[in-house]
């Protein structure tokens, strides 16, 4: 009866303080990583803007030389760097065939870019890019594994034939001042994603995007400064628009799981550098110089 009344207490133990630094350093961590799951870890943090540096210096060093083969090669690297890690980033059932498709788009967009060595430059990417449409839409048939979830794959594949094709556009602009707009770009990309290193953090990463726009355009007044000697309005456009996406997509593809991989950290990088192509070619051939 006495206890019916009166219930018996029950007292939760309270945890022991850590003893040592290192222990309550530790612990401090895990209590972090717990409030933000979906912070990115340090590792492919980096690998993502490395893969982005690398992509973009490689493309505005390929500009840099004149040589339009060069370029296409460069192009066509890129393209397939992408190919291998973006159907872990876009969660693909059938990752091997998917890069397939992908990597099938790129040699078939280099070896259209290649045979066009004079305006129009784009004359033959069209019949290139049907070929990786073609074989997106087939893959289901020769894959079973394809067909479930056949809108998302089907999304997921496009998306990186866009960004593949898209990527051509960067051999398209026109040259002004003895400096194609695919060095400014190359260089303000290059500078923008070492923003990341900085401020993608649970604190920081809603400046991650203004910061890189910031970033991309004084590097695009600078790079265009060091190569012509004087300043141009367009250079800094192209560096504030082309950093802001790139760091949009980096910022998306950085809460995939796949993130976490080399391939996939990889193929975000190269991704990012590409998703640029159709903005350098808009706003290369403006009358903005």
């Amino acid at each position: 009866m006495w206890r019916a009344r009166y219930p018996r207490r029950v007292t939760t133990p309270v945890p022991a303080e850590p003893e040592t630094r290192a222990a309550r350093r530790a612990l401090r961590a895990g209590g972090r990583a717990a409030a933000d799951p979906q912070a990115p870890a340090a590792r492919p943090r980096v690998v993502v803007a490395a893969a982005t540096v690398v992509t973009a210096l490689l493309l505005a060093a390929a500009a840099a030389t004149g040589d339009r083969f060069v370029e296409v090669v460069a192009v066509t690297v890129a393209g397939l760097l992408l190919a291998v890690g973006w159907p872990a980033l876009v969660d693909s059932r059938t990752p091997l065939g998917t890069t397939v498709v992908l990597g099938l788009t790129a040699v078939s967009l280099g070896g259209a870019l290649a045979l066009q060595d004079e305006e129009p430059y784009l004359e033959h990417v069209p019949a290139a890019l049907a070929v990786g449409i073609i074989a997106m839409c087939l893959h289901p048939l020769l894959q079973a594994p394809a067909r479930v979830q056949l809108a998302r794959a089907l999304a997921g594949t496009s998306l990186g034939i866009l960004l593949i094709g898209g990527g051509g556009l960067l051999t398209s602009t026109v040259y002004a001042d003895n400096h194609g707009p695919v060095v400014i770009v190359g260089v303000s990309l290059a500078v923008a994603a070492l923003t990341d290193l900085v401020l993608e953090r649970p604190g920081t990463s809603a400046w991650m995007i203004p910061a890189a726009m910031l970033a991309g355009g004084l590097a695009g007044l600078l790079a265009h400064l060091l190569l012509s000697g004087s300043v141009s309005a367009w250079s800094a456009l192209l560096g504030v628009i082309a950093a802001g996406s790139a760091a949009a997509l980096r910022r998306a593809l950085s809460q995939q799981r796949a993130i976490e991989s080399l391939p996939g950290a990889i193929a975000a990088g190269a991704a990012s550098v590409l998703i640029a192509g159709p903005l350098v070619h808009l706003v290369a051939r403006l009358p903005l110089a």
